[in-house]
């Protein structure tokens, strides 16, 4: 009975984490961040709560810098997007946002992506790595 109790704390935390779909992109449909400051990102990941952008040489992030700007989505509308950066990983910086990214633009998003690159949306659903996710597709 402990050993349920254990999984079921578990479950709860993860739950917690990923309370919102995450939703990964191609590296050829990555989506454009044009910052206040000027510069301009590719964003890898969107949520309602957060964003993964790439990182790019000369160009470092700390853990706790502002971010602001907007995001020009594939059906040319944009969303501006406020947040902090969270973390730094291997895929880029990772950006809460104290404003959402409408559930509007990531459901359309993730039907663009579905349509455009059904291998690469199931794959990635599936948790499995993908051709389309290679350094040849740049």
């Amino acid at each position: 009975m402990l050993g349920n109790h254990k999984i079921a704390m578990s479950d709860r935390k993860d739950s917690q984490r990923r309370r919102f779909f995450r939703l990964p992109y191609p590296r050829t449909a990555q989506p454009p961040l044009n910052t206040n400051t000027g510069d301009s990102y590719k964003v890898l990941e969107i949520s309602e709560k957060s964003v993964v952008i790439e990182l790019q040489h000369g160009k470092p992030f700390q853990v706790g810098e502002a971010i602001c700007g907007k995001i020009l989505f594939h059906d040319q509308e944009s969303e501006f997007i406020e947040g902090t950066v969270y973390r730094l990983d291997e895929r880029g910086a990772v950006v809460t946002l104290n404003n959402s990214i409408s559930f509007h633009h990531v459901m359309r998003e993730q039907s663009y992506i579905n349509n455009r690159f059904p291998l690469f949306f199931r794959q990635k659903m599936a948790g499995r790595r993908n051709p389309e996710d290679s350094s040849d597709d740049q």
